[in-house]
């Protein structure tokens, strides 16, 4: 599949609107013809978009979901009802973006090509409104060229890019903020920073916007998340992290708005359809025996998370081995160490990436329980020699989404597996 426009690699990344704004005028702006639900925020975004689209999607609608990154297959960034664009019409689209393309005075990026094909699919399908997830930030992601949205859903804030967004919660938070367009209502997640929270109000408060929040309570049992709106309507989730709990209580949170607009007539349609929901790369069992979970977790808010759902039963009666890689603009060393209390031992390896951390900053840092291998393939492999079947043993894989999307498109785990 088609996975570069004008030589220019998914790496790069350079914020701004007025690139996209080009490319999509020569598109016939696509942008314009589909109402929008647009989700920001640090960590839980693409779940929680997911489970605004099936929610969406229960109510008979034709549903565009927009995400990224991938997980092994660029088309899964562009889906209609779940279904990742097919091959052929994801060529065929991004070959009309490349020439559309050519020729403008800015060359625009990788993910602003994507961001234009998304669009194209979604028009040209006919959706009846997209959940669009954003990329970087908010304010000067490619996405924010939309108008004003039906709804905008901001997840939890966090310290990430600092080198793009800013180095403070509070400039973080504005520019996740600047998604809001009135007179689109607002959904605010549940916020670990309370700085955050009132930057994004505030500037909600500026521009006349409406918001709301869950209100209810959420629970989980380590494989399924609940939350209990406050009319006690319960709703579940069959995904085992602790913080899915949260998400689905923003999602919901957000269907309820949506509902209360005239555009999600029918809640319990929406709640009978998130008991089946799935969603990969968000500690997925992907092999019971052994137990292997992949996480995507890339920060440390998400790390923490994770140490969170470790903590739980029926997580906790397991002896880990972890396979850990992070990219070269994150803390790398940090969230290993909120790791390493909670498992036995493990791999440290590096994303196939131009902006890997190379193992060799490992150097001295690591215990005689950790061993370093460059190769993710290789490093899996270590970690399977290392667990001892019928003994509680288990790997978790976590640090990047694109170590996981490395795995998953050289299927590494089945054919490890098929060697045992």
């Amino acid at each position: 599949m088609k996975d570069e426009w004008w030589n220019g690699g998914p790496t790069e990344i350079r914020p701004g609107l007025e690139r996209i704004d080009a490319l999509l005028d020569r598109l016939g702006r696509p942008e314009r013809g589909v109402p929008v639900v647009h989700v920001a925020g640090t960590n839980g975004k693409g779940s929680t978009a997911a489970m605004i689209a099936t929610g969406l999607e229960a109510q008979g609608f034709r549903v565009g979901l927009f995400t990224s990154p991938d997980l092994g297959e660029i088309n899964e960034r562009v889906m209609i009802n779940r279904q990742p664009l097919p091959e052929e019409v994801w060529d065929r689209l991004g070959q009309t973006v490349e020439e559309a393309g050519w020729g403008l005075p800015d060359t625009p990026t990788f993910f602003e090509a994507v961001t234009a094909l998304g669009f194209l699919a979604f028009r040209e399908a006919q959706v009846d409104v997209a959940v669009v997830e954003v990329g970087l930030g908010g304010r000067l992601d490619s996405t924010n060229i939309v108008p004003p949205p039906r709804l905008a859903v901001i997840t939890p804030v966090a310290y990430d890019h600092m080198d793009r967004l800013g180095s403070t919660i509070e400039a973080i938070a504005w520019e996740k903020a600047g998604i809001l367009k009135a007179p689109a209502p607002l959904v605010l997640a549940r916020q670990p920073y309370p700085a955050a929270e009132a930057v994004i109000l505030n500037r909600a408060r500026e521009l006349g916007i409406r918001w709301a929040r869950p209100e209810g309570q959420t629970e989980h049992d380590g494989e399924v998340a609940r939350y209990r709106s406050p009319a006690g309507l319960v709703v579940e989730v069959p995904l085992a992290g602790r913080y899915q709990a949260d998400n689905l209580a923003t999602a919901w949170t957000a269907l309820e708005v949506l509902h209360a607009g005239g555009h999600c007539p029918d809640l319990e349609a929406a709640r009978a359809a998130l008991q089946r929901f799935q969603w990969p790369g968000r500690f997925q069992v992907v092999e019971r025996q052994p137990l292997v979970v992949f996480d995507g977790a890339h920060n440390p808010h998400g790390i923490a998370a994770v140490v969170e759902t470790l903590q739980q039963l029926p997580w906790r009666r397991h002896r880990w081995q972890l396979v850990f890689a992070a990219l070269s603009d994150k803390p790398g060393l940090a969230m290993w160490e909120r790791l390493a209390a909670q498992v036995a031992g493990g791999v440290i390896t590096e994303v196939p990436s131009v902006r890997r951390t190379p193992v060799s900053e490992w150097a001295g840092r690591l215990p005689a329980t950790f061993a370093v291998e460059p190769d993710p393939v290789q490093a899996l492999a270590l970690a399977l020699e290392r667990v001892e079947r019928g003994l509680g043993d288990a790997i978790l894989v976590t640090g990047s989404l694109a170590l996981l999307a490395h795995l998953n498109r050289a299927d590494a785990l089945r054919a490890l597996l098929s060697r045992r």
